[in-house]
Parts: structure tokens; sequence; C-alpha cells
């Protein structure tokens, strides 16, 4: 239960949060698109 705990509490207060610039951001953009058109 401690994943859950964790989970709820990361929910809860909005911690765990990543934070990258925006260049990183639109490169990983690319094949997560890809999967997600994959299946479509």
């Amino acid at each position: 239960m401690n994943a859950l705990d964790n989970l709820a509490g990361a929910l809860r207060e909005g911690s765990g949060e990543v934070f990258f610039n925006d260049a990183l951001r639109q490169q990983a953009l690319k094949p997560l698109e890809r999967m997600l058109n994959f299946n479509a």
C-alpha cells in the first residue's frame, strides 16, 4: 500500500513534478505522438 499512499500524496500535494526546457519537450513529444497514432 506504500505506492498507493505515495501516489495519493503526490496527487493531493502536487509533488513529484519534473521540469525541463521546451526543446526537450518537443523532442520527447514526437515519439509519443507516433505511439498514439499507431494505436488509433
